[in-house]
């Protein structure tokens, strides 16, 4: 009888042994930082009070089934520009669905820092998080590493299944039973901070192909920007069905959210800062508030960042309000240091960024105010090809197509990103110098011009033309030229594109209007040069009114 009891207390030991060993084989491959409320990530951000309140409703409303445009959706894309806010609703959503025994897992990608910005340790993170949250998956789960020590070396989608799936499918009835009232659900936050394009899609396919084989009810909630990779996977066909997104844009009015947070912020400010004897009772303006509110554009991370900044309680709020809105001359100080980090980080994931920041130039030189022009097609590319130049900077810019016009336009998400990439100490190798990108874009007209001119002389292409448009494309060129040569660097590009430009073709009867106008800009513009341009144009071509155009453009300059 001693014998038999001593051999089953051997085997207890050897099996709370064999468990314990499992548990710290987990705990190894456990990424701590991801956690949601990580020491790691202190004050991690949420929604400010009364803000988001829309938001917050339709994605709780998706939790408990009530919402009839998502209810069946078993994936939530939460998604929208960089500095939207995502993180801050992700985390107020985990909170209030642990208050409600709701969230069972997440997980918080994070680029900087290296236990987090992978997918090596997502199912690790996740298993040990439900061995707490579902106390009934702790055998089942520590079973599956005893059985196999290594398992945290097997693929992402085996790992999933044995130590989330299947400890959760003894626990949880299918998604089609009535008893369960609402789902359990998991939060990924940051997807798109895994710096693997590749495993972002196989996590993303992972989750659906769960779901879909055993039915559960398990609910993900993803956020991260549109990059591409991401905002390709659930565009896929093998995502129908799956998905629902919610795009934090305009439709759930951020700019009231904002003068609420700004409003709030500035009082806690006036009332609790050491230097609040120095701050008026009615601060700041209301032209302030507002400046900052237009400047966000609809995204938190300006407002914060200004907030951040002013409540220094180093420094005097009023003088740091007033470099903020340039005001008062900054001298060295950075007061959007981590604004400036964030655009930095998503502008170097462009794969050719010389044509991006060309671009973008083309509305911080607000050439697409002079309309009429296809200002992105002039740079030789197609649709799909700009679709391609702007595939990594989703949060930032998104290309917009109109099926009207056949147009191809860019949307700037952030008003800031022009401060930024105006200002070479903020943008550093990002700088858009005006002068320098007026000569690029004077080049690129002309350049773009040209060969539809030489076209329009060639019986081939003249029935193919559309008059039309050149004309259009003609006023355009004529107001840019207008308004940017005398800022422009007369470069030799532009001279030798300038002295081979078909003047001929230009004057064609359907032309002719807008173009002597056009040439009389050249001709002014290029003064110095104007009698080497009449005498190329004169001997090239004899155009009685080319000739007349030249002669008064001459005469009026010998006058002034």
């Amino acid at each position: 009888m001693c014998v038999s009891i001593q051999i089953l207390q051997e085997w207890l030991y050897s099996l709370l042994h064999l468990f314990s060993a499992s548990f710290e084989i987990l705990q190894e491959n456990v990424a701590h930082t991801a956690f949601h409320n990580s020491a790691a990530r202190f004050d991690p951000p949420k929604c400010h009070p009364n803000t988001r309140v829309a938001v917050l409703k339709k994605l709780m409303d998706w939790i408990h089934r009530t919402d009839w445009e998502t209810w069946y959706r078993y994936i939530l894309w939460l998604t929208g520009a960089a500095g939207a806010g995502k993180s801050a609703i992700s985390q107020s959503i985990i909170e209030i669905c642990l208050l409600e025994g709701l969230v069972i897992a997440s997980f918080v990608f994070f680029r900087s820092d290296s236990t987090r910005n992978h997918s090596k340790s997502l199912v690790a993170t996740l298993a040990y998080q439900i061995f707490f949250s579902v106390p009934s998956t702790q055998a089942i789960i520590q079973a599956a590493i005893k059985n196999d020590p290594l398992i945290f070396t097997r693929s992402l989608e085996h790992q999933f299944d044995l130590l989330v799936v299947q400890p959760l499918r003894k626990f949880y009835k299918p998604l089609d039973t009535l008893e369960e009232k609402w789902r359990r659900l998991i939060v990924i936050d940051g997807l798109d901070e895994c710096l693997d394009h590749a495993s972002q899609r196989q996590i993303l396919n992972m989750f659906r192909d769960a779901i879909r084989k055993y039915e559960l009810p398990i609910i993900f909630l993803v956020a991260s920007r549109p990059e591409h990779d991401i905002n390709t996977t659930f565009g896929s066909k093998h995502m129908d069905g799956a998905f629902a997104r919610l795009y934090l844009d305009e439709t759930y009015e951020p700019d009231q959210d904002i003068r609420r947070f700004l409003k709030d912020s500035f009082e806690e400010i006036r009332t609790n800062h050491p230097y609040k004897s120095r701050i008026p009772m009615v601060w700041p303006t209301p032209e302030a508030t507002e400046s900052i509110v237009r400047k966000s554009s609809g995204q938190f991370v300006y407002a914060a960042t200004v907030v951040r900044y002013v409540h220094s309680i180093r420094h005097q709020p009023r003088d740091r309000l007033e470099k903020i809105l340039n005001l008062r001359p900054l001298q060295g100080d950075m007061p959007f240091a981590q604004l400036d980090e964030l655009y930095t980080m998503i502008l170097s994931c462009a794969a050719d960024i010389e044509r991006v920041l060309f671009a973008i130039s083309v509305y911080s030189l607000r050439i697409e105010n002079y309309g009429g022009l296809d200002l992105l097609r002039y740079m030789l590319l197609d649709k799909e090809e700009i679709e391609i130049l702007f595939c990594d900077l989703g949060a930032l810019v998104s290309v917009e197509w109109d099926e009207e016009d056949k147009t191809t336009g860019l949307k700037i998400l952030h008003a800031s990103l022009h401060d930024f990439l105006l200002d070479p100490m903020r943008s550093k190798h990002f700088y858009i110098s005006l002068d320098a990108y007026r000569t690029k874009h004077m080049f690129a007209i002309l350049q773009y011009i040209t060969p539809k001119l030489r076209e329009s002389d060639d019986p081939d292409f003249k029935d193919e033309l559309d008059f039309d448009e050149m004309e259009s494309h003609v006023l355009s060129t004529k107001i840019f030229f207008r308004e940017n040569f005398a800022n422009c660097e007369i470069t030799a590009d532009i001279l030798h594109q300038t002295f081979n430009f078909p003047f001929a073709q230009a004057l064609n009867q359907e032309l002719d209007v807008w173009y002597l106008e056009v040439i009389e800009f050249l001709c002014l513009s290029f003064f110095p040069f104007i009698r080497r341009m009449v005498i190329v144009i004169s001997s090239a071509f004899h155009s009685k009114l080319l000739n007349r155009t030249c002669r008064h453009v001459w005469m009026r300059n010998t006058r002034l």
